[in-house]
């Protein structure tokens, strides 16, 4: 990259004119906290029964309609099984409408 860091190109019809801020010097110039500013971190009893849950949810298989799937393999191999674009397309515009 070449030209000054202090200042940004034209981005979208804006120029920068004022310098770039420091972080470093910003931190160091900055006084430290007291204890009582301080925040202290939330309860991770919370967060530990989530993330035992998603490693619970995570090793179990996905719910399948195994009867489901299974006429439907049959319906595909037999010609039986047929598409309906606007019915198709009727579903997707109810999702995506929030429709019923």
């Amino acid at each position: 990259m070449s030209g000054e860091s202090s200042k940004i190109g034209p981005v979208g019809g804006i120029a920068r004119t004022t310098p770039l801020r420091s972080v470093a010097s910003e931190t160091a110039a900055q006084p430290a906290r007291a204890p009582e500013q301080l925040r202290t971190a939330p309860d991770s009893l919370p967060a530990a029964r989530l993330i035992r849950l998603t490693s619970s949810l995570a090793t179990q298989a996905p719910p399948v309609d195994v009867a489901r799937v299974a006429a439907l393999r049959t319906a595909i191999a037999n010609g039986s099984y047929g598409v309906h674009p606007a019915i198709i397309a009727s579903a997707m515009i109810d999702f995506h409408t929030g429709g019923a």
